[in-house]
């Protein structure tokens, strides 16, 4: 087939367009997901999530209220969320409703490594042996990583940065035993509850009483 030369012209700008929308994409991830994001919370009629800066897009927390997200505002006198049911099974052989492989690395709480607030998380809660950093799935979720540490149950309670959206940081008490950990790919499982935010500040021990 034969094409003309306004044709011709057409199909490269065309494949222009492709091609910076291609390496926009693998150069600023951040941003498109923080578009996606921003899209997704105003057709639902809710404040975008990201603003815009210098820096490429950051989140926009400017108040506690903020910091529990359209997912995440639990109703302490309430025993559901959404669908999902809002409570720890006390009973029986935890139900695992998902399961991901991740990359997880491990963090401590230094400001570098966090904010300004190391021994505070996302969630406002204080850091302890238990804590996992993760983007993709609510605070309060309840996951395992059973390859290495068996049955032992993590919950959602910190973020990491809006770059690392299908990855897991999982905290220590010290900056040496994140190192040790270092970087693992993990078989990871979402068991289908959640913990109430109530729940974890009066039955869980902070590693840190008093620091925040």
């Amino acid at each position: 087939m034969i094409l003309t030369r306004r044709q011709l012209k057409y199909l490269k700008k065309c494949l222009s367009v492709a091609v910076f929308a291609f390496i926009f994409e693998l150069g600023f991830p951040p941003v498109s997901l923080a578009a996606y994001e921003n899209y997704h919370a105003l057709s639902q009629g809710e404040q975008k999530p990201y603003e815009y800066g210098p820096l490429g897009a950051q989140p926009s927390v400017d108040s506690y209220e903020m910091v529990l997200s359209r997912e995440e505002r639990i109703n302490p006198a309430s025993v559901f969320s959404g669908e999902a049911p809002v409570a720890l099974p006390l009973e029986g052989e935890p139900q695992v409703v998902a399961e991901y492989w991740l990359t997880v690395t491990a963090y401590s709480s230094e400001p570098r490594q966090t904010d300004a607030t190391p021994f505070t998380t996302a969630w406002i809660t204080p850091v302890r042996d238990g804590v996992v950093a993760l983007n993709f799935l609510p605070k309060g979720s309840m996951v395992r990583f059973p390859d290495m540490y068996g049955d032992k149950i993590f919950v959602v309670e910190d973020r990491m940065n809006v770059r690392y959206q299908y990855r897991a940081d999982i905290w220590m008490h010290t900056r040496e035993e994140a190192k040790q950990f270092g970087l693992k790919y993990l078989r990871m499982e979402e068991l289908g509850a959640r913990v109430p935010r109530d729940y974890v500040l009066t039955h869980y021990e902070a590693a840190f009483p008093g620091m925040k």
